[in-house]
């Protein structure tokens, strides 16, 4: 059995941790940490920042804890931001959502998870009155990348798009906010009634944060993206049910869309995106992150020939 030591906050000199704990649901706590196969850090890993927002860490804060030392990669973090924009350069476990490709040589203990989003459960199936769109974006131009490949959805007279574009993040309107309400329920029943979901990159090589919600409401995803790390990969058959286009090639996003709707019936892309949903359930929805994350633990444990076992948690979810 997988043994965890949690570091307690005074370990770092707190007196309790921040909201946002990391738990690992299914592993045995223990007191002990020479016992101990895995050391857990409850708190964000930003609290090891050298300077707040910058993502860079201070190796020094690190190394103050404890039992760092010489337990390195068995050492287990986590950090749902976009907030590290270099490599970690330790070999930590370090459950990140926004990871690139260029980052894994020098963070081999990376583990991939998804953007934290909402259960669109009432999208998932076929509108009665059917489709209205063959793809929908809703969403902030960010990049050239999100401006290419919507304006190629929105120009192409051959595709019904439900295009809507913004120059600010709907993440920083406040609930209270009129337009913050008119927004949400627009781009629900944008998704609820296309066929396809327009997955555009925000940040180069980080998934958006669009690509899981069209997964949670069983809409085939059409992700615009390059250098991304899909989480789960060996898991989930990512190519049963999205599309990819390069960043490169993003003003050809139109014409993907048109080549994979070609010959397909409703219910042929309804059965595909349930597929879609079936998987961001089982292992991309925030609300079984400790169950998850203990999964993601064990099996990159495993794979490092470090642990073996057949407890729960390192079997399938």
């Amino acid at each position: 059995m997988l043994r965890q030591f949690i570091y307690k906050p005074e370990h770092i000199g707190l007196i309790q941790w921040p909201s946002g704990e990391l738990r690992l649901e299914g592993i045995e706590i223990t007191d002990d940490p020479h016992s101990a196969d895995i050391f857990v850090c409850p708190g964000n890993i930003r609290l090891f920042e050298a300077t707040a927002g910058t993502g860079i860490l201070d190796h020094a804060r690190l190394y103050s804890l404890p039992y760092f030392a010489g337990n390195e990669s068995r050492h287990v973090f986590f950090d749902c931001s976009d907030n590290f924009k270099a490599a970690i350069r330790l070999p930590i476990l370090f459950l990140k959502c926004d990871a690139r490709t260029w980052m894994l040589p020098h963070d081999p203990g990376t583990i991939q998870i998804a953007w934290p989003v909402e259960d669109y459960a009432e999208c998932m199936e076929l509108p009665d009155r059917g489709f209205i769109h063959d793809i929908s974006f809703h969403g902030w131009l960010s990049t050239d990348t999100r401006t290419a490949s919507s304006n190629a959805c929105l120009d192409n007279p051959k595709l019904k798009a439900d295009i809507a574009q913004y120059t600010d993040f709907f993440g920083y309107r406040k609930p209270e906010d009129p337009e913050y309400t008119r927004r949400r329920a627009a781009f629900r029943r944008s998704m609820r009634d296309s066929r396809l979901a327009l997955c555009p990159e925000s940040i180069p090589g980080v998934l958006p944060y669009r690509f899981f919600e069209a997964m949670s409401a069983g809409r085939i995803p059409l992700l615009v993206s390059s250098d991304y790390v899909l989480p789960f990969a060996t898991e989930i058959p990512y190519d049963d049910f999205i599309i990819r286009v390069e960043s490169r090639d993003a003003s050809q996003a139109d014409a993907a869309a048109l080549a994979y709707l070609d010959g397909k019936a409703d219910h042929e892309l309804i059965d595909r995106g349930l597929e879609a949903r079936h998987y961001w359930l089982k292992y991309l929805d925030a609300r079984r992150w400790p169950e998850i994350m203990s999964y993601a633990v064990t099996k990159k444990l495993e794979a490092r020939g470090e642990y073996e076992s057949t407890s729960p948690q390192a079997r399938a979810l």
